[in-house]
């Protein structure tokens, strides 16, 4: 960015310590929404060891996702999700997020 015609430095005044850097600023869509949060999801596996005992889906970012899981795409969440015992985790938002992907965006809209 340039200066107007109408700015001129000061004579005699050191402009040495002027910071030169252009600071970044974030969009209004950023400042809007906020930070993102990281992409994906994590299951966690209920106890023991037997199949279909089910779990907890949890966005990657949340308190009660077990450390160390691998993260789950959106189609292997949903597969997850699908399955008997599994539930969606309400503190971190993967219930508000993919319910309405494994219940179609329609649910809850129906026309009275």
């Amino acid at each position: 960015m340039r200066a107007p015609d109408h700015v001129r430095p000061v004579d005699g005044a050191s402009y040495d310590a002027v910071p030169t850097e252009y600071l970044k600023r974030p969009s209004p869509v950023q400042e809007a929404l906020g930070p993102r949060r990281p992409a994906g999801w994590v299951l966690a596996k209920a106890g023991g060891r037997s199949p279909g005992r089910g779990g907890v889906v949890h966005a990657v970012d949340c308190e009660e996702a077990p450390a160390g899981a691998p993260v789950l795409t959106l189609e292997r969440a949903l597969d997850a999700a699908e399955k008997p015992g599994v539930r969606l985790c309400s503190l971190c938002g993967a219930a508000a997020e993919l319910d309405p992907v494994l219940q179609g965006f329609d649910h809850g809209f129906e026309e009275t």
